[in-house]
């Protein structure tokens, strides 16, 4: 039976298509990844032709189009466009019958769709009801897999809202949830490197590990997205996805297998064991702070008391990490990007030798795995400085990965085509994630809105957030290569 496969993107005029989607998809066709058969179909409110929509995705992508001209050329041929309203069943009518004159030309006999929603959140819901009562979520002519972007929520409540009305149309196992994050090879590469080796994994517990760091420092600053941000804030921009997502990783148990409800189970478990703190509590293990000229951009209230900066502690309370803080940092406008998993081991009983030399003051047996930029695993040790001296220097041993590394979105956007859905967030993930979160959240609205530390532009955020950390040592800053 000959097999038509077509990826349906809503709100294929936005941004995210035409800076993330588009040239992953490209990437892919020209690469003979995608299956046979397979065309695009982008659906937005702007009215244009499909000649007007493939030059919008030439001139966002215009240098990579002119240098790769004819594979360019055969991408954008096989790209049809349409507007509506992705809520309006009619609509969404009009679009079903254009895929299947498509697979009829082909000569194809059943169909298999994957539906990206690059839409607002505010219309998740609506656009899955509308695709449900035109008949499109059915899987009898083939599957039917539904791709959903951050944020997936804005608190527990939410979350457990939207959840209850997805499951109540279309099955889990159709749900992709996607954070760009988790199809990084860096982040992969946590698994691999934990479990793929006898060397870590016996001192991945607390009887070595004094602490763990995860940070996610942004150089940018808001930029546009005012209006975003100050509902959001940092909190829930950064710290209820990707870093618990990374949390989760690195404090996972080994699963049985590596398929994706194995993997998502031992995920979900770590999530469980995270303590749940009071507001009260919350506040006490937590820092926020807003860089100095937030409130001076277009959008932006005078008085707005959001935070572009955060540092909360969290303890899992199981056997392999009872004991051992785990401090997450995010923030804008800081001195460089970067995200990185810094595992700090626990000192020497009895320290024979002082450290000297130019760079005495670096944290030795450090490990530290940088998911970006310059994506690499670090280790930092103990060794003899030369001389006649029996002295110690830290020194680093390093390993980059190669520069080519495929984008994030081009791997998930595969492994949802696949049907893999390992690197996705299920929906007991989502909600686990939201009740940690929450009364940080809360904490922020009440009883910490008036602790607002500022931070000038550049630095590495605010002389509180040092002071936190200085129990269990200091930050793990990157330096320039």
């Amino acid at each position: 039976m000959s097999q038509a496969y077509t990826i349906v993107i809503f709100g294929g005029s936005g941004d995210l298509t035409r800076r993330k989607l588009s040239p992953a998809l490209f990437h892919l066709h020209s690469s003979g990844a995608l299956p046979d058969n397979c065309k695009f179909v982008s659906f937005a409110r702007s009215d244009l032709t499909d000649d007007q929509y493939r030059g919008l995705l030439r001139d966002s992508a215009a240098q990579e189009a002119d240098a790769n001209g004819a594979d360019w050329d055969r991408y954008v041929s096989e790209i049809r466009y349409l507007h509506g309203s992705s809520t309006d069943t009619s609509d969404l009518q009009e679009l079903d019958q254009l895929i299947h004159d498509l697979h009829a030309a082909s000569g194809a006999q059943s169909d298999d769709r994957l539906y990206y929603l690059a839409l607002a959140p505010s219309l998740y819901e609506d656009t899955i009801d509308a695709l449900h009562h035109a008949g499109m979520l059915d899987e009898s002519r083939g599957t039917r897999r539904l791709v959903i972007e951050k944020p997936f929520g804005t608190d527990l409540a939410s979350a457990r809202k939207l959840n209850q009305f997805i499951h109540s149309r279309v099955d889990e196992h159709q749900v992709f949830r996607i954070d760009h994050y988790l199809g990084k090879d860096t982040v992969q590469n946590l698994l691999v490197f934990r479990f793929g080796n006898t060397i870590f994994e016996p001192l991945w517990n607390r009887n070595y590990i004094d602490h763990v760091q995860i940070s996610v420092l942004e150089e940018v600053d808001i930029g546009d997205r005012a209006s975003y941000y100050e509902h959001s804030g940092v909190l829930r921009d950064m710290f209820q996805s990707h870093l618990l997502q990374l949390l989760s990783l690195v404090g996972m148990e080994p699963p049985a297998t590596a398929a994706a409800d194995n993997l998502r189970d031992e995920k979900a478990k770590v999530l469980s064991s995270v303590r749940r703190h009071n507001p009260a509590e919350a506040a006490a293990e937590s820092v926020r702070g807003q860089y100095v000229g937030y409130r001076e951009t277009e959008g932006v209230s005078p008085g707005s008391p959001t935070a572009t900066y955060g540092a909360i502690k969290l303890q899992v309370d199981n056997w392999r990490w009872q004991g051992v803080p785990f401090f997450l940092r995010s923030g804008k406008s800081l001195n460089t990007k970067s995200t990185e998993v810094a595992i700090q081991f626990r000192e020497a009983p009895h320290r024979l030798f002082e450290l000297s030399g130019e760079s005495a003051h670096l944290v030795t047996d450090r490990l530290r795995i940088v998911i970006q930029p310059n994506e690499s695993i670090k280790l930092t040790i103990a060794n003899k400085r030369p001389g006649s001296r029996l002295d110690a220097e830290p020194q680093e041993l390093e390993y980059k990965f190669a520069e080519d590394l495929r984008d994030a979105y081009e791997r998930l956007l595969l492994d949802a085509i696949n049907g893999d859905a390992s690197l996705f967030t299920r929906s007991d993930e989502i909600e686990l994630s939201w009740s940690i979160i929450d009364p940080f959240v809360d904490a922020w609205e009440t009883q910490l809105s008036a602790q607002l530390y500022s931070y000038e532009r550049g630095s590495w955020g605010p002389r509180a957030a040092d002071q936190f950390i200085a129990p269990s040592g200091n930050w793990s800053n990157p330096v320039a290569p």
